[in-house]
């Protein structure tokens, strides 16, 4: 069974002599799941925005297949639609971009001036193409299918419209996700009513075999049906919050997708069959926590792994985050998590979210300290600053050439990774010792060995050479400590929304490194 690095990467991964690597987190089938649609041929179609690809599973079979591969014409997807002709159009909220796969396999762009677009339908005909901006403000279009006219403006100032459908009616029903409402667009009179309101983040709208309401509550898990006349509303089902999207098929079953960890089900008669089980969509970032347990930063979510390997969603977008994760640290015994828009938040015991720090000048990395706070690299302002997780924050070094990650030694110096290629070590807020000859130097860590004798290793991933690196801090000498390892875009000049490889030592002479490749966590023993 691939996962998906191993559906484009055949080298096996080479561990150095007297190392060992070991898998924490299993790998992930899927990049995310968002979207789900069936495809003329009786496929149910993934969408994935982290893992850049579209997926068809058989789901008789479970077989994945790439539909749209990574690199290809489609980057980080959303929401998709069928066409007449048998095209493929699908959303890219991160482009602002509406793309198409021809039945050929070519592609082509729609449109690349939609910022926000996010949900995407088609009339009962598969003629007509509607999509909407996932977005404050944003609006529900009409677009040419053939990318030629201008978009058709229906409604607009909506609060976070996302997947939606035309109803039995003609008419086009969609959620505002934030406002938790359902609304009826009718296309004949040019109207825009609400419907329904109340739900828990509804993320989706569809309708059944028989002309009936369902819509996914992201909030809280459950697919729900509702009376259309009545108003009535039933349970179908109740999963794990972070439904993305669901799907009904020609004779009625049905099939749910989640954003927060990738997992597609189906879900007929309340009873749940994986199709692809939960995994990562990162990670991004990594923190050991006193208890033994392993937060990750996964871009809509904030997980959570036991010391028995059992992980839990913490904090996810839409329930808790305003923006993607993507680093994670603590505070004592809170965890602070950074998100891509340059926000610290610190999440208290209660569930509260305090923000901490904001406004960052392109952050990189969030990483604990030893003396309690976090290490904070802004990568854009070239700086490292210390926060204490009350709302302090105090710049340590500046000046640095693009850092993108910090780890800390027991003598106190930090180990700083640099796009520039190279990795610095930093004392009293100077630079001490440069290492240059590194491809895209991402996480870092330092790593003493245990029994005696060994000194410490400075660790680093590299996900150009697809590998992970040991270099001796005095000497300078480095070796290659993983080889062909699962980090970074399995193919070569892809486009993703985000991609980042942390480290994490832990404590015993071994570091945590997170494959965001395919979605795992391994811990890498040194020699």
């Amino acid at each position: 069974m691939s996962d998906r690095w191993t559906t484009y990467v055949s080298a096996p991964v080479t561990v150095a002599p007297g190392c060992r690597l070991d898998t924490v987190v299993a790998p992930a089938r899927l990049g995310g799941a968002n979207g789900i649609v069936w495809s003329p041929d009786g496929r149910l179609m993934v969408t994935q925005v982290f893992g850049s690809q579209v997926t068809a599973i058989d789901v008789d079979s479970g077989q994945h297949t790439a539909f749209a591969a990574l690199g290809g014409g489609i980057a980080a997807p959303d929401d998709g639609a069928f066409g007449i002709d048998g095209t493929f159009f699908a959303t890219e909220p991160m482009n602002a971009t509406v793309s198409a796969r021809r039945p050929d396999g070519t592609y082509r762009t729609v449109r690349d001036d939609l910022p926000g677009v996010n949900g995407m339908t088609v009339s009962h005909d598969r003629r007509r193409l509607f999509a909407d901006e996932f977005r404050p403000g944003g609006r529900l279009l009409e677009l040419d299918p053939a990318g030629e006219k201008e978009p058709v403006v229906l409604a607009d100032d909506l609060a976070m419209p996302n997947a939606f459908a035309m109803g039995p009616d003609g008419a086009l029903w969609f959620p505002q996700v934030l406002a938790g409402e359902i609304w009826r667009y009718d296309l004949d009179r040019s109207t825009l009513e609400r419907r329904f309101a109340d739900l828990a983040t509804p993320t989706a709208v569809k309708f059944d075999t028989q002309g009936r309401l369902l819509t996914s509550e992201g909030g809280s898990g459950r697919l729900t049906r509702i009376d259309l006349a009545t108003g009535a509303r039933e349970t179908l089902i109740q999963v794990n919050p972070g439904i993305d999207n669901f799907a009904i098929a020609a004779d009625g079953r049905l099939f749910v997708s989640h954003f927060t960890d990738g997992r597609v089900a189906e879900v007929t008669g309340g009873v749940e069959r994986v199709l692809s089980p939960s995994g990562l969509v990162g990670p991004f970032g990594l923190d050991r926590m006193a208890d033994g347990s392993l937060l990750s930063a996964d871009a809509l979510a904030v997980n959570r792994t036991g010391p028995d390997g059992e992980s839990t969603v913490i904090m996810s977008l839409l329930a808790d985050l305003p923006a993607m994760a993507v680093d994670v640290a603590h505070a004592g015994d809170d965890p602070l998590v950074l998100l891509a828009r340059g926000q610290v938040l610190r999440r208290r015991p209660d569930g509260r979210l305090d923000s901490v720090a904001g406004r960052l000048e392109g952050a990189t990395a969030l990483v604990s300290a030893a003396g309690g706070g976090a290490w904070l690299v802004e990568s854009r302002a070239g700086r490292v600053s210390r926060i204490d997780g009350e709302g302090g924050l105090e710049p340590v070094v500046t000046g640095l050439d693009r850092p993108q990650a910090v780890a800390e030694a027991a003598d106190g110096t930090l180990w700083v990774t640099s796009a520039a290629g190279a990795v610095c070590a930093v004392r009293d807020g100077a630079v001490t010792a440069r290492h240059d000859g590194f491809g895209t130097p991402q996480g870092i860590a330092v790593v003493v060995a245990t029994g005696g004798g060994g000194g410490a290793t400075v660790v680093v991933a590299d996900p150009s050479r697809r590998a992970v690196v040991g270099l001796d801090p005095i000497s300078g000498q480095r070796r290659d400590l993983v080889t062909d390892a699962p980090i970074g875009l399995a193919v070569e000049g892809a486009r993703a929304p985000h991609a980042f490889t942390p480290l994490q030592a832990d404590g015993a002479g071994a570091v945590l490194v997170g494959c965001d490749g395919d979605g795992s966590v391994r811990l890498l023993t040194l020699a």
